[in-house]
């Protein structure tokens, strides 16, 4: 189950506090949500757990794309050279 604010009064979880900061050139922003379900508290938690696991999973390298095989030529290969006249 994922889970979304919408701002309406009656939403079972609640924005409590959003502050932000930089550190290091990085900006981090700190979000508190208050519930008193402790079923929406677990989905939510679930929900961040699968993020942070997904964004730290390396990424698989791109597969290399096989090269197509050259087709045959419906015609024979032309000959390099004129035939010697002894062959004719």
């Amino acid at each position: 189950m994922s889970f979304y604010l919408f701002g309406n009064p009656d939403e079972s979880l609640r924005l409590k506090n959003v502050s932000s900061s930089t550190r290091n050139g990085k900006g981090v922003i700190k979000i508190e949500i208050e519930t008193d379900s402790l079923d929406h508290l677990s989905w939510a938690v679930r929900d961040l757990e699968e993020v942070r696991r997904g964004q730290r999973a390396k990424p698989e390298p791109p597969k290399p794309h096989p090269q197509p095989k050259s087709k045959p030529l419906a015609l024979p290969a032309p000959q390099l050279a004129l035939p010697k006249p002894e062959e004719m």
